[in-house]
């Protein structure tokens, strides 16, 4: 059975490794643990998965031991604010030791970036890894320089997954635990804003197709689905998971920027953008929007919110 290491203990790398737990041999990496964290090792623990506690900056021989034994390593760890140090340590400073580990030891690696960097309209995945780009937050210098040096070090064994609004079953972050929270209270938003979604269910599919030799045109892409769904579309499946009724509430966009965090705050200016689905395609054929996912991440989010634990994650 192949072994894949999963650096990061977020939503998307726990629902990746939660479906790629039954074909693999998966372990994850976690440097400290939060309750919703917790609650993600008891998860995979009942699938298989193994985990090591690990600091990939400050532990750098145990990382190189821990790599050895495995066939591919996915890294999920990034960061979508704080200062410009944090981010750079977790979008530029992690994935690049990784890849220099991975390389001394001739392995593929696939690192899970970021799929804004300034361009709006319908984004096609660049020729040149970079060029045309124009990352004008922190957050995306940090990733584009991120990706950039992965590929410097690396080349071809190097597999860039630009991943779009990601959901999954798993999914305790910020902008769905706001949305939860809404509906729980009774309201429905109507909102004039569409992005491109992605299940985590795909991407871990894109990790299983590369590490049984599947190549795509590119070794950079956009993982996406391929068509955009308006964000009240969320609202609503949340509301029929949870037998909620709710007043649809309609809300100006410059509304919803102030009301909404910082951090997903600055990503509104991708609304209605359409990101390039078609090297995805290549190793994932079927990438219809998954409304069981959400389904069954309103029931988690409802779950971890009886046990007082619904911490943003």
């Amino acid at each position: 059975m192949k072994s894949i290491l999963i650096t990061g203990l977020g939503f998307i790398a726990t629902n990746s490794a939660y479906y790629l737990a039954s074909d693999y041999d998966v372990t994850v990496t976690y440097r400290n643990l939060n309750p919703v964290k917790e609650v993600y090792l008891k998860i995979l623990t009942e699938k298989g998965v193994k985990n090591v506690q690990l600091d990939i900056v400050e532990e750098e021989s145990r990382l190189k031991e821990v790599i050895k034994d495995f066939d591919i390593v996915v890294n999920f760890i990034g960061e979508i604010s704080g200062t410009p140090g944090n981010l750079r340590r977790s979008n530029v400073e992690i994935p690049t030791k990784i890849a220099e580990v991975v390389k001394q030891q001739g392995k593929i690696m696939i690192h899970t970036s970021a799929s804004t960097y300034g361009i709006t309209g319908f984004v096609k995945v660049e020729d040149q890894l970079g060029d045309g780009l124009k990352p004008g937050t922190e957050f995306e210098k940090s990733k584009l320089e991120g990706e950039l040096s992965v590929y410097k070090i690396l080349g071809d064994h190097a597999f860039i997954f630009r991943p779009t609004l990601v959901y999954g079953r798993f999914a305790a972050h910020i902008q769905f635990v706001t949305m939860y929270k809404l509906v729980k209270r009774g309201l429905l938003p109507d909102l004039n804003i569409s992005f491109m979604p992605v299940s985590a269910k795909y991407i871990a599919r894109g990790v299983k197709a590369i590490i049984e030799g599947k190549r795509p045109s590119k070794n950079y892409f956009y993982v996406t689905e391929c068509e955009p769904i308006k964000i009240s579309k969320i609202f609503e499946v949340y509301s029929q998971a949870l037998n909620k009724k709710a007043i649809r509430v309609k809300i100006p966009t410059f509304m919803a920027k102030v009301a909404l965090p910082s951090d997903v705050r600055q990503l509104l200016k991708y609304s209605g953008t359409v990101f390039d689905c078609s090297v995805f395609k290549e190793i994932v054929s079927d990438l219809a929007f998954d409304q069981n996912e959400l389904i069954e991440n309103a029931k988690f989010l409802a779950e971890l919110d009886k046990e007082n634990i619904l911490i943003p994650t």
